[in-house]
């Protein structure tokens, strides 16, 4: 416990000294605030936009920034139910692994700038829009995670559980699905954090409202960059924070459950 206390002790004193410095050479060198804004005026920007009383239609970059996470979290799940299952079929059939990889691999080579308007020409430019290119930007990585988990799984394992004639669904209990908790477990962590990139990224061509990223951009276009750097500084804690609670998540359960060791 006292290791812990002298551990946010000193995160604590090394952002306070980084906000000092931050502070002292933004003033010497003169920067303008248009270039990079002194920690002074995030303040005044944080105890305008949090402290002030706005009107019923203004929306503060905390809740554009909770209906970006939303949407994230909606195309993370999504991804991660459809990546599973497809990932088992890809397991089971080398003929839809030749047909399907070669499309699913095409989707990370074109990166999601460039991917969201072409899909947004042929599917509209509302909020489905926004989820599907979410979607489709993180079925890769867990579907490829999925099969080689299955097809790595020891054969002893496989025969061992033939041999108790057991129903295939069964078999999906007692030794796939649990081989696969730690490979999803691990790629969450990281998809995780790539949704929220993609959410951000998804908003800029699309007419979807209340997002962070089209504020971000806008905000940038305006020269209010102070709001720029908060909203920046509270997608990162966001991304911080899923990414510490996953990786807490992830320990417990494998701590727990020794799921898929072998």
């Amino acid at each position: 416990m006292g290791g812990k206390i002298k551990q946010i002790l000193i995160i604590i004193f090394v952002l306070v000294l980084i906000i000092l410095i931050w502070e002292f050479l933004i003033n010497y060198f003169e920067v303008p605030k248009r270039i990079v804004p002194k920690p002074s005026d995030l303040y005044i920007f944080i105890k305008k936009e949090f402290f002030l009383q706005h009107s019923v239609r203004y929306q503060s970059v905390l809740t554009k920034t909770i209906f970006s996470l939303r949407d994230a979290f909606i195309g993370f799940v999504i991804a991660l139910i459809v990546g599973l299952g497809l990932g088992i079929v890809l397991a089971h059939s080398k003929v839809i692994y030749s047909l399907l990889f070669p499309l699913l691999f095409l989707t990370q080579l074109i990166p999601v700038p460039a991917l969201a308007p072409v899909i947004a020409t042929m599917l509209g430019y509302g909020y489905p829009t926004k989820i599907f290119i979410i979607t489709l930007f993180l079925i890769f990585p867990i579907s490829i995670a999925v099969k080689n988990c299955i097809l790595n799984i020891p054969l002893s394992y496989k025969d061992l559980i033939s041999t108790y004639s057991i129903k295939r669904v069964k078999k999906y209990r007692y030794l796939i699905f649990p081989s696969l908790v730690p490979t999803l477990l691990s790629q969450m962590k990281v998809l995780s954090t790539a949704s929220i990139v993609a959410t951000i990224i998804t908003e800029l061509p699309l007419s979807v409202k209340g997002g962070i990223g089209k504020d971000i951009y806008n905000s940038f276009n305006n020269q209010m960059i102070p709001r720029v750097w908060v909203s920046v500084i509270l997608i990162s804690i966001a991304s911080l924070t899923i990414f510490e609670g996953i990786t807490i998540l992830e320990k417990y359960i494998n701590t727990k459950y020794k799921y898929g060791e072998y």
